[in-house]
């Protein structure tokens, strides 16, 4: 019997939006009135140099950090005040356009919340945690859960243990009696079953042929896992 269930949130939950030329926009706007030599394309090629997700990359970046090397790639200076503020900005851009909630999400949690422990698994690039708390609440979800991960926050992205050990420890269950949902093979589908959860992969045109490690499970949408977790016991 499964007693606790853990989501991804990005593709899982939430619809993938990009926020990048936002970000962009705005960081190019900040650096040429500092120094208006420096092109549009120069800056660019800076951003998606640091900004854009790094893969098999363990250890969490934070948009400090990304933003810092930007500026030093382009040589132009800052004070820590003024870092920090531009910071601040980069990481809130999402709120002003929340992405929206993929279908049956909310259904999907209000059937599943009575019966089960809920939690939330999810790596982080620009946008913190305490600025997807917000979008969750925006939604009317962020109630649904007993516990969130954020990569941010514990500064490790799937599929490292971490993430997995601590909602499971946070919830009291152990991985035998948990499942993990989420749309990336690498990360989630790989992580949990390499901590002895069960997975179950969200995919429109699954193919699973070539992969190492397999999902117990494959769904297109996020409703038909209340039907797999109520029949768990039956189907293994």
């Amino acid at each position: 019997m499964i007693k606790a269930i853990t989501f991804d949130l990005w593709n899982t939950l939430f619809e993938n939006i990009s926020y990048s030329d936002a970000r962009l926009d705005l960081i190019s706007d900040i650096i040429r009135k500092r120094d208006d030599n420096l092109s549009f394309d120069k800056i660019k090629e800076s951003y998606e140099s640091n900004f854009f997700f790094i893969e098999n990359n363990i250890h969490h970046i934070y948009t400090e950090n990304r933003f810092v090397n930007l500026l030093n790639d382009l040589n132009v200076k800052m004070s820590n005040i003024e870092i920090k503020d531009i910071v601040g900005k980069l990481e809130g851009i999402m709120l002003s356009n929340p992405p929206p909630l993929k279908p049956n999400v909310k259904k999907t949690l209000e059937s599943l919340k009575p019966h089960h422990k809920i939690g939330l698994i999810s790596d982080t690039g620009i946008t913190p945690g305490r600025i997807l708390k917000q979008a969750l609440e925006h939604h009317e979800i962020l109630q649904f859960f007993d516990t969130l991960i954020f990569s941010d926050e514990l500064g490790v992205y799937k599929p490292h243990y971490l993430p997995f050990q601590t909602a499971l420890k946070n919830l009291a269950v152990s991985a035998e009696l948990s499942i993990h949902i989420g749309d990336l093979i690498d990360t989630d589908i790989v992580g949990a079953k390499n901590y002895n959860m069960q997975a179950i992969w969200v995919n429109d045109e699954p193919n699973i042929k070539f992969l190492k490690i397999k999902p117990d499970f494959i769904i297109k949408d996020i409703y038909e896992t209340v039907g797999i977790i109520a029949q768990i016991p039956y189907l293994k």
